[in-house]
């Protein structure tokens, strides 16, 4: 394969090609195929990926620190990713692995999530206004501080999350499972939680407003 003529842009059909461990950052690969592709380990770091299809990929272990994700991920497999600082704007992540994938400062607002495993990840701070996490699972994860106003949250697993501060105003929380959650200080104003499990959750100096709940 052809490395230096991938980077230049010179190809765009690679979908199934292995590239496990190849450098691939600072590349402008927007619009590439790499569906079903075996990119273990690649070193995407700084790279343009911005309408490239990586459905069904394998990601594990990928370097993705900074680069521009808004694309095509539907159940990729990015379990222990690295995607520091990516821009994941309106990224297609549906059915995604991501579990134990690192997302410090990352950008999800409006990104499509459902279906998604997200364990052991730390969203803390995470800008993820407006993002489709219905049915995602979320369990134990750490969501202190993060922007989920408006997001669609319906049916997620949230069981024992870390809620601490979170913005969810205006959030879709109908059915979803919040056992054992710390809500403390969090924003839940306008947010619909018919129907939603608060079993054991921690709803200290939570601001409520208009939050629907039967």
């Amino acid at each position: 394969m052809d490395i230096q003529a991938i980077r230049a842009g010179k190809h765009k059909q690679l979908a199934g090609a292995d590239l496990q461990d190849e450098d691939l950052s600072q590349s402008d690969l927007s619009g590439i195929n790499f569906s079903g592709a075996k990119l273990s380990g690649v070193d995407f770091s700084g790279a343009k990926l911005s309408g490239a299809f990586l459905d069904g990929a394998n990601l594990i272990g990928c370097q993705c620190i900074g680069a521009d994700l808004r694309a095509t991920l539907m159940g990729a497999n990015l379990m222990q990713a690295d995607l520091t600082e990516a821009d994941l704007r309106g990224s297609n992540l549906r059915g995604a692995n991501l579990m134990r994938a690192r997302l410090t400062r990352a950008t999800l607002a409006g990104a499509f999530l459902s279906g998604t495993n997200l364990m052991g990840v730390s969203l803390q701070g995470v800008d993820l206004r407006g993002a489709d996490l219905r049915g995602a699972n979320l369990s134990g994860v750490n969501l202190q501080g993060a922007n989920l106003a408006q997001a669609d949250l319906q049916g997620a697993q949230l069981t024992e999350a870390n809620l601490e501060e979170a913005d969810l105003q205006g959030a879709n929380l109908a059915g979803a499972n919040l056992a054992g959650a710390n809500l403390l200080c969090a924003e839940l104003q306008d947010a619909n939680l018919e129907g939603a499990n608060l079993t054991g959750s921690c709803l200290v100096g939570t601001a409520m407003g208009q939050a629907k709940q039967r």
